[in-house]
């Protein structure tokens, strides 16, 4: 019997659907466990907007409108959206998601009253295959030498574009195509000279992307992704289109012998309408003593935590701390700009001058942390060991300064990685996904975790969360290659190879994902390709040895342990053809 929509009672933005339930106010669909179901952007906005006006016929041109605002695109997107979203429902006979011939498509949730069923039609979507989100590195400016530091009115910033978030325009409007609660920081400008300012304000940008994830309820664009934009003068309607979002954060960044000026504003992406401005004027010297009223209004902002992390700094930064965090930051630049081990020696080089100049530099001990243990994960050192003694010793270090940050718990899940410890793995990404439930690595470390625990259905929806949240991000490629590793784990080969080939396209110089790749080439079939995937290995990589997989790859779970031998079992017979 259908209905006509009723939302649930507690949240009157609720819809059930079946073994799922769609939240119009935060612009998710997620399945009875609160997990994330794993729709790709457009299949959710497509969702979203049937889900709007559940119950009524909404038709394929009014949805091409609000989906894909001003571009042209063919059936084919829209029929590629409601495949993927029945798919997920598991609506195969689409009683869910109806077509109502010549008219549009028809959202029927849980509960509703009795109405006639709509005129069956021929449908040609069931085929239809959704795209895979695209790869690209993420870039960063070259480091110069000044620093400025109003950390304090950066928090005030952060407070009023959370504010703005939480509080404005959108409630009680109706859902839009994107999450009305999504935005992105594009990377502000410097007025100053730019050779000599450029790294300070991308390090900025950082700062500011990550206060705002901290918000449960809003959907925050990665800063790797971000940082696409840098230098460019693109239409903020088009950023917002590109990118899923609904408004875009754009400012600009002067200094003036002691002052700072810093100018902000929130552009609404569908009208590119300035919604919030404000302009701040700060004095280095006074920052500090500004500490216990900026918290009180970040107090009153909802923005708690970041208050309290920043009551704990010092009341002023000394000479050789400003100097420290002005390494620490240009290292940061360097570690996002992409994944590599030249890129990781030369971030490993600038945070240890950091702490070299100020030893309690916690941006200079969370980046020795996670550059350490990564070289260690990917083999990156002739002296893995060293290197993650020396990551201990800056984690210990930065848990006795600020336990709760970030960097804290980032260095402790990436050393919990190394260790083989997926249940602490596990425990931690949960930690850090209730405090940054907008950030992408809190889920990158969650996908990665359910994959050794041999949990596969459950670990793709983190890595894909990671990819919808920074889709540009320099690690896209080893978020596809886990992905292609949890469908090599269900059989799902071609799948498998469709994801370990855009890491080996990304980031060739990852060994165990070309194994992957021509292991699930030759399980589906396609053994010629398979062949001339490793020959391309082989060039690449000719001192790799098999064995190596498994030291690349620990783990004692009895699915994930048999999954990894037979990639390992699969490519073995290509070195001697």
């Amino acid at each position: 019997m259908e209905q006509a929509a009723t939302l649930d009672d507690t949240a009157q933005t609720r819809l059930h659907l079946g073994g799922f339930v769609l939240d119009l106010a935060d612009g998710e669909l997620r399945r009875a466990d609160g997990q994330l179901a794993g729709l790709r952007r457009q299949a959710l906005a497509v969702l979203l907007v049937l889900g709007s006006q559940a119950g009524r016929v909404v038709g394929k041109d009014e949805l091409m409108r609000r989906v894909w605002p001003g571009v042209v695109v063919g059936d084919d997107s829209l029929a590629q959206a409601i495949a993927e979203i029945r798919r997920v429902l598991g609506d195969s006979e689409h009683r869910r998601v109806r077509t109502v011939a010549r008219r549009g498509y028809l959202l029927i949730p849980d509960e509703a009253a009795p109405g006639p069923a709509p005129d069956p039609a021929p449908d040609p979507v069931d085929s239809a295959a959704a795209p895979s989100p695209a790869s690209a590195s993420a870039s960063a400016s070259p480091p110069a030498r000044q620093r400025i530091v109003f950390a304090a009115a950066l928090l005030v910033l952060a407070a009023a574009i959370a504010g703005f978030v939480a509080l404005g325009p959108w409630r009680g409007t109706a859902p839009p195509a994107v999450p009305l609660r999504s935005l992105v920081v594009l990377p502000l400008d410097s007025e100053a000279d730019a050779a000599e300012q450029a790294w300070f304000a991308d390090a900025l940008t950082g700062d500011l992307t990550r206060a705002l994830t901290v918000w449960r309820t809003v959907s925050v664009i990665g800063r790797g992704t971000a940082a696409r934009y840098k230098g460019r003068s693109d239409d903020p309607r088009a950023v917002a289109r590109e990118l899923g979002v609904r408004y875009v954060v754009h400012g600009r960044v002067r200094r003036d012998g002691e002052q700072v000026r810093l100018e902000m504003n929130l552009i609404d992406g569908d009208t590119g309408v300035a919604q919030w401005a404000e302009q701040y004027q700060i004095e280095r010297a006074q920052l500090a003593q500004s500490v216990d009223d900026i918290r009180g209004g970040i107090s009153r902002t909802l923005l708690v935590e970041i208050g309290r992390s920043v009551g704990q700094r010092a009341a002023r930064m000394k000479p050789e701390a400003v100097e420290a965090d002005d390494l620490a930051m240009q290292g940061t630049s360097v570690m996002l700009r992409a994944v590599g081990p030249d890129n990781f020696t030369e971030a490993l080089r600038l945070f240890e001058q950091a702490l070299a100049k100020d030893p309690d530099s916690v941006r200079g001990l969370g980046g020795v942390v996670n550059v350490q243990a990564m070289r260690a994960i990917f083999r990156w050192t002739d002296d893995p060991e060293a290197a993650v003694r020396r990551a201990e010793q800056a984690q210990t270090r930065l848990e006795t300064l600020d336990p709760t940050s970030f960097a804290a718990l980032d260095g402790r899940a990436t050393l919990t990685n190394w260790r083989g410890d997926w249940p602490g793995l596990l425990k931690l990404s949960e930690v850090m996904i209730a405090h940054f439930p907008s950030d992408h690595t809190s889920h990158h470390h969650r996908c990665s975790a359910l994959l050794r625990l041999g949990r596969f259905e459950e670990s793709v929806p983190s890595c894909e969360r990671a990819l919808r949240i920074s889709p540009r991000d320099s690690r896209v490629p080893i978020w596809h290659g886990l992905i292609g590793m949890n469908r090599f784990m269900q059989g799902r080969y071609a799948e498998a190879a469709e994801r370990a080939r855009l890491t080996v396209g990304g980031l060739p110089h990852l060994p165990f994902y070309w194994l992957l790749l021509a292991a699930s080439l030759e399980r589906d079939g396609q053994s010629e390709e398979a062949r001339r995937v490793w020959a391309d290995f082989r060039a690449r990589h000719p001192t790799f040895a098999l064995t190596q997989a498994t030291s690349m790859w620990p783990a004692t779970q009895p699915d994930f342990v048999a999954g990894r031998d037979v990639i390992v079992a699969t490519v073995r017979p290509f070195d001697s053809r």
